[in-house]
């Protein structure tokens, strides 16, 4: 039983210091699209929503990361259906503004 004590300290370590690690290289800014915008009406017609629910928001960095950035993930928007994410920042999408991912041709709504 000794010898398997030093393999599950280093799984339960790895478990702790690694996952928050992969959370945020998944939601790296570096590597931020630029959102394509699209109407309502293209989003109806091209992408419907779900069994007609309302398209899901997507989520802006600077709160899932609480904040401690600094305020440098402002307006970064990850993505409900993948990992990617989107400059938001300067204009490009406003609030409410229908964004398409398009690694699987999904709809989002920006988020305030």
């Amino acid at each position: 039983m000794k010898k398997y004590s030093g393999l599950v300290a280093a799984l339960v370590f790895s478990c702790f210091a690694l996952g928050p690690l992969a959370n945020s290289w998944a939601q790296d800014t570096r590597n931020a699209k630029a959102p394509k915008i699209i109407s309502k009406e293209e989003a109806a017609k091209k992408y419907p929503p779900p069994n007609g629910k309302s398209y899901p928001p997507g989520s802006d960095l600077a709160i899932l990361t609480g904040g401690a950035g600094g305020g440098s993930t402002w307006g970064y928007i990850k993505s409900p259906y993948s990992s990617n994410v989107y400059d938001c920042r300067k204009g490009k999408a406003h609030v409410g503004d229908l964004i398409l991912d398009e690694s699987v041709n999904k709809v989002f709504v920006r988020p305030q």
